[in-house]
């Protein structure tokens, strides 16, 4: 049986499956879309070459930007802008915008301190940070941080092909709930929301078989309510509004 036909026949069983699991994107639109505003300005933070989030919430705003370290093979919307660099030093003025956004992510981030360091000084008071990471206690994860990156960019290149992800090392230092509420603490930001996200077991689609082992253990971690070992982790941070006397 080819790569192909094997896939196909792990995503008959997503389709049968999973069709109704609320998604990463699902549950960013649901907490994205209805508190956007024409007056607003957007940052997504590691919009990657796609573009994905800045261009579809864009429509919805004054202005939309997007940082990362790759270039964009996609074209921004009318009203938006993308800046090549790195997001711990970002290049904007403090307190510029209302929303920033961001889908995985923070896993690759080396110094999470600093990024969100500069997140919460571009964001203005009472403005948010929504975003969507793995989780650092996911079985794909504990063995993506276990093995050689060579191991898992091999990997992921056979079973995948070479353009089907990003080629960037994982280091997991702002993937459990401790460590992203002590960085939002440190940083002077506060966790509003942290909702562990299912996930059907991408990473076993290579075989039917053990795709089936993957989702009889989402179906168990799910009905133990064991959050803590889910594949993603849904967050909202907000910059707490300045107290009269503290501007």
């Amino acid at each position: 049986m080819t790569m192909a036909a094997r896939q196909e026949k792990c995503m008959a069983l997503v389709r049968k499956y999973y069709r109704d699991v609320p998604t990463r994107d699902s549950m960013m639109d649901e907490a994205v879309l209805p508190t956007l505003r024409p007056g607003q300005r957007i940052l997504d933070a590691g919009c990657g070459d796609t573009l994905l989030l800045m261009n579809r919430y864009a429509p919805h705003v004054k202005f939309a930007a997007g940082v990362d370290v790759v270039t964009p093979s996609y074209k921004p919307a009318p009203n938006g802008a993308v800046a090549i660099g790195d997001l711990a030093h970002l290049p904007y003025r403090s307190e510029s915008f209302d929303l920033i956004v961001s889908r995985s992510v923070v896993e690759h981030l080396e110094f999470p301190h600093a990024v969100f360091g500069e997140l919460r000084r571009i964001l203005r008071p009472g403005g948010r940070i929504v975003f969507a990471t793995p989780n650092k206690y996911y079985y794909s994860c504990l063995v993506a941080g276990a093995i050689p990156y060579r191991w898992k960019d091999a990997f992921m290149g056979w079973a995948y092909g070479e353009d089907s992800y990003d080629h960037f090392p994982v280091f997991y230092r702002a993937n459990s709930r401790a460590a992203l509420r002590r960085i939002a603490d440190e940083v002077g930001l506060r966790v509003t929301r942290v909702d562990a996200i299912r996930h059907f077991p991408f990473y076993l689609m290579f075989s039917p078989v053990l795709f089936r082992v993957g989702m009889l253990y989402d179906w168990l971690i799910t009905g133990l309510r064991l959050d803590s070992l889910q594949s993603n982790w849904f967050v909202v941070m907000e910059r707490p509004m300045e107290r009269p006397g503290n501007a």
